[in-house]
């Protein structure tokens, strides 16, 4: 019984983790969608939209690779 009761507490902690990480990802998405309105507000919707994507693609895979590389185990690289 004790194994049940420290898997849900486990299991608990990891869905509220990542709830919390959920909320912390839309405010970012609010946050960035501020920082990249200059390059679509003047350009047709789609179009406007589709280069901010393309920014925010670029950036993210970067920054993935930054990230992977500072965290990454001693004598590993991802």
């Amino acid at each position: 019984m004790k194994e049940v009761m420290n898997e849900v507490k486990k299991q608990s902690l990891s869905l509220m983790t990542s709830a919390m990480g959920f909320v912390a990802a839309l405010v970012w998405k609010d946050a960035i969608s501020a920082w990249l309105s200059p390059l679509y507000k003047n350009a047709e919707g789609a179009l406007g939209l589709t280069v901010a994507a393309f920014v925010v693609t670029i950036v993210v895979v970067v920054t993935t690779i930054i990230i992977s590389k500072i965290f990454a185990p001693e004598g590993k690289t991802a």
